[in-house]
């Protein structure tokens, strides 16, 4: 017979232990071992969990260990890290990036207030152990790998500033002080965000990694000589650091090939899949009835060309197929009536070129509804219909409102001009005092996130949707959106939360009434005629 000793094991240890063991069946998992072998060989840098109780880690944060039910958020996160860090020279990140990429699940900051969120997703610097400690959350939201691409460089760049030692080098934050723009100066949303940022090192880091950002950048830079200069220091430093970095090298990385960043989901061998589209004769009068108003080319059928989206990250897109016959007919038909309002005196001025409607329009990972391209030189628009419910009141509320909320956006920037109704500081000052746009504005930036921000601004009158919020230009286009189908006359009802908004409301009114302002003074610049539809639509939801 044999005798057994009872052993009393703190509770503590027993999780301590718990996690070891949950660490170590993490890092035997076949899945990222593959990843991290392909790091290790590709980059020399090892990838593994976060250890529990690391010393140099646990002075800064308390650390919540990954997950196995998260592993495969983590793979696909050091999926895309892996193919932003290929895109530096060969050999920069071997010699100075990252020693290890440490997983968790969250990295929270001792010296934050308890209330701060945790940081996910997200990467962090730790420039003691010459590490990134990498977030994975337990859900990857749409945004997450769009942001944490550009954030990877930002971090990144962060590791190579300790180099810089010297005050005296440029890059010291006393040079670089002296060096800053006036972001309130641009004149544009777009202008003052991106000079904003470029005041920061690693922002300004982070956006050169983006080919859209980084031509705005250079656009900015030839009327903003500090700009240029910070462009400069911070391209001589990394060239300090490695000759691959030469101008040859930004100019390509200016430049990402159409086939990295599009993906069809049409299957283009299915040569029948359109035929009865192409045999309706009310759809094809409507599109003949768009293209002749407009000037435009409809593109709808599968195999013609991508949406020119201006960005790196992955564009899914879809055309319509005889699959969605119905939704295609009542879109092409919505579109017709609610574009044919527009005068000719508009649409010539606009000049666009291309109107795709899309089935699936899957941009920076999130669906899109409608774009208007006004950044082309020759604007487009793209509209996407995935969502687009005929049998939902709601649903065709929401497309109707989104095609005139597309227009606006390219009205917007042909028509509006210094000086006039809706621009810059005219449109701004109508707003409460104290509010700041999330995007463009001081404050706004600061925000954890678009939602919370929504939450967090509720308290603000004078927004036809918390959309608008974001920035003027949606501000104007959301609210102009409403004024438009306001009243839709052949169902015989209407907007009426909106329209009663308008009574009670008087930032909102005053808004309404500087769009009314402003196509007033288009109708008089335009010689449009007074009884012309577009004018009749704006006047009716006013009265």
């Amino acid at each position: 017979m044999s005798c057994s000793k009872t052993i009393l094991v703190p509770f503590a240890a027993v999780l301590l232990t718990a996690s070891f063991a949950a660490a170590e069946t993490i890092e035997q998992d076949p899945r990222l071992i593959a990843v991290a072998q392909r790091f290790q060989s590709g980059q020399g840098i090892i990838v593994q969990p976060a250890p529990v109780g690391d010393a140099v880690v646990a002075r800064i944060y308390n650390v919540t260990p990954l997950q196995a039910e998260h592993l495969d958020n983590a793979v696909q996160i050091l999926t895309w890290v892996e193919e932003e860090l290929k895109r530096y020279p060969a050999g920069f990140v071997q010699k100075h990036g990252p020693k290890h990429l440490m997983l968790a699940n969250a990295f929270h900051s001792k010296s934050a207030k308890a209330t701060a969120p945790l940081y996910s997703p997200t990467f962090i610097a730790d420039k003691n152990s010459g590490s990134i400690l990498v977030t994975v959350p337990a859900t990857l939201t749409p945004t997450t790998e769009a942001l944490g691409r550009g954030q990877l460089h930002y971090t990144l760049f962060s590791l190579l500033l300790p180099d810089v030692k010297s005050t005296d080098s440029p890059l010291s934050m006393e040079h670089w002080k002296i060096l800053l723009s006036d972001d309130a100066a641009g004149e544009t949303e777009s202008a003052k965000r991106l000079t904003k940022a470029s005041n920061s090192r690693e922002s300004l880091y982070k956006m050169m990694w983006e080919p859209f950002e980084f031509g705005e950048l250079t656009t900015l830079a030839k009327t903003d000589a500090r700009l240029q200069q910070r462009m400069d220091l911070v391209q001589s430093f990394i060239h300090s650091l490695d000759p691959q970095f030469d101008a040859t090298f930004w100019a390509a990385l200016a430049v990402i090939p159409e086939h990295q960043r599009t993906l069809c989901l049409n299957d283009l061998t299915d040569v029948h899949s359109t035929d009865q589209i192409k045999a309706d004769t009310e759809i094809q009068s409507d599109i003949r009835a768009l293209e002749r108003q407009w000037g435009f080319k409809v593109l709808w059928e599968p195999g013609s060309p991508a949406p020119p989206m201006p960005a790196k990250v992955r564009l899914e897109y879809s055309y319509f197929t005889d699959k969605k016959l119905r939704e295609f007919k009542l879109y092409i038909r919505m579109l017709r009536e609610n574009l044919a309002l527009y005068p000719v005196q508009i649409t010539q001025r606009l000049n666009v070129q291309h109107l795709y409607l899309l089935d699936t329009f899957t941009f920076r990972g999130a669906g899109v509804a409608g774009q208007g391209m006004n950044w082309l030189p020759r604007p487009s628009f793209a509209y996407g219909m995935r969502t687009l419910d005929p049998a939902k009141i709601a649903s065709l509320d929401f497309f109707r409102r989104t095609i005139h909320h597309e227009v606006l956006h390219l009205i917007d920037k042909e028509f509006s001009k210094e000086g006039g109704p809706i621009y810059g500081t005219r449109w701004d000052s109508l707003n409460q005092e104290g509010f700041h746009y999330k995007i463009g504005s001081p404050g706004g930036a600061a925000s954890p996130s678009q939602l919370r921000f929504y939450k967090d601004n509720a308290k603000w009158q004078g927004f036809a949707e918390p959309y608008g919020m974001n920035i003027a230009t949606d501000d104007r286009a959301t609210l102009y959106a409403r004024l438009m189908t306001a009243h839709v006359a052949d169902e015989g009802r209407g907007d009426q939360p909106f329209l009663a908004r308008l009574k009670t409301d008087t930032i909102l009114k005053a808004k309404a009434d500087r769009l009314i302002e402003f196509f007033q003074m288009l109708k008089s610049d335009l010689a449009i005629p007074s009884e012309s539809s577009l004018d009749s639509k704006l006047q009716v939801s006013l009265h």
